[in-house]
């Protein structure tokens, strides 16, 4: 039977005795899950070593998709590709995925409210939260129309974006936690940003620049 895509890096980068350390972090119950984002497909364990009383960050990121998931930890190993404590923490996330403790599935999202979790506006994140037709949609669309911009103070933007002889309102603000809240009345249930926040996303962008705003 084939491996599971997130432990085939153990198997593959992994030593011998980083494979036999790191399996034995993840017996003793040594990483635990600390932050997990299933929109994104990332995770945050904090993983104590095996020898010493110290304790490192291990964050996995697209997880969901073999091609594009990485890894990264805090610990100071340079030997080779991949530590014990990321081996632990592989482990770790594909144990909880298999006992349907992470939910994985298909998400149904409400463009009434959205968080979009990046502090900045970033065309990277921009094209994973909306998918890229979506993002190309966006774009041919602000080469030819604009969004009618209301409100832009106190890092909030309204603004109404009309498509089809329909307007739609969208806005766009900083939450306590910095991240983007988005609401918008445009039914897309299938992107965490519909057509028309990532329209308003870019505007926002070029206004806050204008604005002399740091966001």
């Amino acid at each position: 039977m084939a491996l599971p895509h997130l432990l085939k890096p153990i198997y593959t980068l992994g030593t011998d005795e980083t494979i036999r350390r790191g399996k034995k972090i993840h017996a003793i119950g040594y990483a635990e899950l600390a932050d997990y984002d299933d929109l994104f497909g990332t995770a945050v364990f904090r993983v104590k070593d095996d020898n010493y009383a110290t304790s490192y960050k291990v964050h996995i990121q697209q997880f969901k998709d073999p091609a594009t998931t990485s890894l990264r930890c805090t610990c100071p190993y340079n030997i080779g590709d991949i530590c014990r404590h990321e081996v632990a923490a592989l482990l770790q996330l594909q144990e909880l995925l298999d006992r349907g403790q992470l939910r994985t599935g298909h998400t149904i999202f409400d463009q009434r409210h959205t968080v979009a979790k990046m502090k900045h506006i970033e065309l990277k994140t921009l094209r994973m939260l909306c998918g890229q037709e979506v993002f190309s949609d966006a774009e041919n669309f602000l080469r030819t129309q604009k969004a009618q911009i209301e409100f832009a103070e106190n890092e909030m933007v309204k603004a109404s974006v009309s498509i089809d002889g329909k307007s739609y309102l969208v806005m766009i603000r900083k939450n306590e936690e910095r991240y983007f809240d988005t609401s918008c009345d445009y039914v897309d249930e299938k992107h965490a940003l519909c057509l028309l926040p990532a329209q308003s996303d870019r505007l926002f962008a070029v206004a806050a620049y204008a604005w002399g705003q740091l966001f």
